[in-house]
């Protein structure tokens, strides 16, 4: 018996050119599961107005983050898999994208045909959601049944340990005010009527980070990020408390991102650019991000602990 490893990742374009980031994004908010609006009303809003303008503001955003090596995120997932296949050299370890290439059904496929067959998939979310985690689900379902879904990892304690380790680093220097967790948002009616266990997970998260760090209430604030279209999200937004925390007499903060195991557009240009130039506009002296774990021995450490726990 062979067994494979996949480890699944959102996905991103493969170039910053305009229509590499069209393709992306058509496949992106084109899935049900992401936009849970009705079809006949999203699909003409999407290729009729959003396809049309987007994809060129999105690639100078892409341009602005953009590696040598390619997109971070695909550099970044590249190396998690070949630092985990070092560490388990019985799988057959590869990495995949939700959108995007390589794609999921490829890569089952693929390593059906060298013959694999028991093969687990590791979503790279800490938190399960419809818009993220379902995705992955549904597209392993469409290729083999029989292939295992690896479960979300929010409150496993060797994960949160490395989310404080990674946060006390800085944070024991003293400089800061506040802690800030920002986590990518989706829109409350997702968690509402859908039934998303997303936001209790994010909070979880959080609960148990700050615990771990002995922090107290005043020492961090749970927020949300990357608000898309008119409906209501996950609150309060990032961007909205960026601009109102040097107000509050909170001017040197720290800020993390829980949602992402490795560097992109969310937290390379949202956070560490778009978001840290409203803060300092507003009055703020000193923000710092913690980056996602990327490259980091122990997440994939981490990564093989976890996959070995639950792959059997």
């Amino acid at each position: 018996m062979k067994k494979g490893l996949i480890l699944a990742a959102l996905g991103t374009p493969t170039s910053t050119a305009i229509s590499d980031v069209r393709d992306y994004l058509a496949e992106f908010l084109g899935d049900p599961l992401v936009i849970q609006y009705p079809r006949w009303f999203w699909l003409p809003i999407l290729h009729g107005m959003i396809l049309k303008s987007r994809p060129a503001k999105s690639a100078e955003l892409y341009k602005k983050i953009w590696t040598s090596a390619g997109s971070p995120l695909f550099v970044y997932t590249k190396m998690q898999t070949e630092q985990l296949q070092q560490l388990l050299p019985e799988l057959d370890v590869r990495f995949a994208m939700t959108y995007g290439k390589p794609q999921i059904a490829d890569v089952i496929r693929d390593l059906q045909q060298s013959g694999a067959d028991d093969i687990s998939v590791l979503p790279l979310y800490p938190q399960y959601s419809q818009t993220t985690v379902e995705p992955i689900v549904q597209q392993v379902k469409q290729v083999d049944n029989q292939v295992k879904i690896l479960p979300a990892f929010y409150d496993n304690p060797q994960y949160i340990a490395l989310l404080a380790e990674s946060i006390a680093e800085k944070w024991q220097s003293g400089n800061y005010d506040k802690v800030i967790f920002s986590y990518h948002g989706i829109p409350k009616s997702y968690v509402t009527k859908g039934k998303d266990p997303y936001e209790v997970q994010c909070q979880t998260i959080t609960q148990l980070t700050v615990a771990t760090l002995g922090l107290t209430e005043n020492q961090y604030e749970h927020d949300y990020q990357s608000k898309f279209g008119p409906s209501k999200w996950l609150e309060p937004a990032t961007i909205q408390r960026m601009a109102k925390l040097p107000r509050e007499n909170v001017k040197k903060i720290l800020i993390i991102s829980p949602s992402f195991v490795a560097d992109c557009l969310e937290t390379l240009y949202e956070l560490d650019i778009e978001n840290k130039a409203t803060f300092m506009e507003n009055g703020g002296e000193i923000f710092d991000f913690v980056h996602p774990f990327n490259a980091s021995s122990k997440f994939t450490e981490f990564l093989r602990q976890f996959t070995m726990e639950n792959s059997h």
